[in-house]
């Protein structure tokens, strides 16, 4: 049917008088008389909508592994084809290792609205759906990879000291990959032999972290993996991936297996401190020496650093246990925080190392007051690092001990056993400073 503008507003106009001529009855809804509406409704279909958008058609189990660290084991719902939600799957407690070792179930519930909303992101209209390359990377790519410390005019034309500012390139992963392959060589033969030696040192290295290169330029390329990694991938893919570029090194400088040199694989402590780095300093640990399910039994929760409420939101229900049974909570952040309004004492600190003062002062009066652990902070922490009066430098074992000797403590470091001489005197000896 031919129908033009002019044609279908006329049409529209007459169809509208025709109603207004007959009167509102002929138009207006007509009540329903219902003595009971619980009894009988005339049409409860429209109850389906509300109870189908729980309808699913299948289910998944998933975890949640985001920079937080919480794994939290989560069930999705499937409809069509695409995932609608998630929530809680209570079954931490009946989640075990190899070796039978299983979790409590207090550790229920997990999750959280980051968790919930996952799929969010996957169907996100921004979300990355392939391999990109920074602008600026790729024409420094193409021009040959020129060496940044011998033109340093080059780090702003390719702009690398202003990378937030550049645009991105779509590739294939084809292409993605010879990418990555060129740099990697790039890297390698750039700070290899005695050339690439000169340009870490203008690059303002120190000599002792030149020597460790062993002009190999692989040993400069640091590998990090991020937290959601971590597992089979992030600890041994990634090193083993550092690991096989020695075989890069081979081809460089043309060295024989043996003396080839890999990358260097750096984890969360080393590569940006993300974890503390003091608490493995200190304790030989990394901070997986405790369990949050120990929170529970504490009398007193010191948190300066973490903040359980905001940025560790599965774990703020522990936060709640220690409360309901008495405990105390001590909050030490510069600012007012959700932990803060929850906690017994709030102590402030100044953005920076003032933390640091503060638990070196803690730290001093557990000493002086002989409420330490000796024989364990002897054999375990290289507590305390006493600070001299008169120079203001570190105290070293040479100040106190003549004639010490550093001993070679890596028997000790790899099986804990026995306590490197440096520590045992270093404890005692300040211990009756």
């Amino acid at each position: 049917m031919d129908l033009s503008r002019r044609k279908f507003l006329e049409t529209c106009l007459a169809s509208g008088g025709t109603l207004l001529a007959a009167g509102p009855q002929a138009w207006a809804f007509k009540p329903v008389s219902i003595d009971n509406p619980l009894g009988s409704y005339p049409d409860r279909n429209w109850e389906q909508v509300y109870l189908d958008q729980y309808h699913y058609d299948s289910s998944f189990t998933w975890v949640c592994a985001p920079n937080d660290t919480h794994m939290c084991r989560l069930r999705a719902f499937v409809r069509n084809g695409v995932m609608l939600r998630s929530e809680q799957n209570y079954d931490h407690d009946r989640v075990g290792d190899l070796y039978g070792n299983k979790a409590t179930k207090a550790w229920n519930p997990r999750g959280c609205p980051k968790g919930y909303t996952m799929q969010r992101r996957i169907y996100g209209p921004y979300r990355l759906k392939g391999p990109v390359l920074r602008k600026g990377w790729k024409e420094s790519a193409d021009a040959g990879f020129p060496s940044l410390s011998d033109d340093p005019a080059l780090r702003t034309k390719f702009k690398f000291d202003d990378r937030g500012n550049d645009t991105f390139v779509r590739l294939t992963w084809d292409e993605i990959s010879k990418y990555v392959a060129a740099g990697l060589e790039a890297i390698a033969r750039t700070y290899s032999g005695d050339a690439g030696a000169s340009r870490l040192k203008q690059d303002g290295y120190e000599q002792a972290m030149i020597d460790k290169v062993e002009n190999a330029g692989t040993r400069v390329i640091k590998i990090g993996s991020n937290l959601p990694l971590h597992g089979i991938v992030g600890k041994f893919g990634i090193y083993r991936f550092a690991n096989m570029l020695g075989l890069l090194d081979h081809h460089v400088r043309g060295v024989p297996p043996e003396q080839a040199r890999g990358a260097r694989d750096w984890n969360e402590y080393t590569w940006r401190g993300d974890q503390a780095p003091g608490h493995p300093f200190v304790h030989g640990l990394q901070t997986s020496d405790m369990d949050f399910n120990d929170l529970r039994f504490c009398k007193l929760v010191i948190q300066i650093g973490k903040n359980l409420i905001e940025n560790k939101m599965p774990e703020s229900h522990w936060l709640n246990e220690v409360m309901e049974r008495g405990g105390k909570l001590v909050d030490i952040a510069p600012e007012y925080n959700c932990p803060g309004t929850k906690s017994n004492y709030w102590i402030s600190v100044r953005p920076g190392l003032s933390d640091t003062a503060v638990l070196l002062g803690v730290t001093r009066i557990l000493m002086d007051e002989g409420w330490f652990d000796r024989d364990f902070c002897i054999r375990f922490t290289d507590f305390p690092l006493l600070v001299r009066t008169d120079t203001l430098q570190r105290l070293r074992p040479q100040d106190v001990v003549a004639d010490y000797k550093p001993k070679d403590i890596a028997a000790a470091a790899r099986t804990g056993t026995v306590p490197p001489t440096w520590m045992r005197t270093s404890a005692r000896s300040s211990s009756s400073r």
